[in-house]
């Protein structure tokens, strides 16, 4: 009975060490080490695409750390799927904590499209065929246009400071809670379809 007692005490002990040490793992990433892990690609299993170099590395590996079941789900889905082919609609991965919009996307003038941004959810963006622009801002370069609508998750903004950044099938963008951007901007001055695919991932707070 003594002997048994040791023993959870022990197993608590090392379960404990082991949480302990994931929290820490997770608090000390840097723009190095955040770099060199999402470089190493062991998060890709295999998927032949790359995150844009606008993404904030050390969010990514952050949030992919506190839940990389979830994470690993998303990167097999992508690799799995016959994306180009198979119906839009919403598929889930968990629930309303990550789900995935297959639609087939226009691609619009930027005058036709307001800037926006996220506080619940993680947006992984991917161009399956053909591409499109993705504009960045800074907070302080954007004036709020439209209040925070809860249901929809999102916020909508105007300002003329935008960056652009081709979206192809090579790679995705990774937007994080608060981060400012105007998706689906034509490239060629023309509007065009792709089929898109946008993975919505529940941002977990510190």
């Amino acid at each position: 009975m003594r002997k048994s007692i040791f023993t959870r005490i022990a197993a608590i002990t090392m379960l404990c060490l082991a949480m302990v040490s994931t929290v820490s793992a997770q608090a000390e990433w840097t723009k190095k080490s955040a770099k060199k892990w999402v470089n190493a690609r062991e998060w890709a299993n295999g998927l032949d695409i790359v995150p844009d170099k606008t993404t904030d590395y050390v969010k990514f590996a952050t949030q992919y750390h506190k839940d990389k079941t979830m994470w690993e789900k998303i990167f097999k889905f992508l690799k799995e799927k016959d994306l180009a082919n198979m119906p839009v609609g919403r598929y889930e991965i968990d629930g309303d904590r990550c789900f995935v919009n297959v639609s087939d996307s226009k691609s619009k003038s930027p005058d036709k499209v307001l800037i926006e941004a996220h506080k619940k959810y993680i947006d992984l963006q991917y161009m399956v065929n053909n591409a499109e622009l993705m504009g960045l801002i800074s907070l302080k370069d954007a004036k709020e246009e439209v209040p925070y609508n809860e249901k929809k998750d999102n916020v909508h903004y105007t300002g003329d400071k935008i960056k652009y950044y081709k979206l192809t099938g090579k790679k995705f963008f990774l937007l994080f809670p608060g981060e400012l951007h105007k998706a689906s901007i034509w490239t060629s001055g023309k509007e065009t379809t792709g089929r898109k695919i946008v993975v919505k991932i529940a941002y977990i707070a510190d």
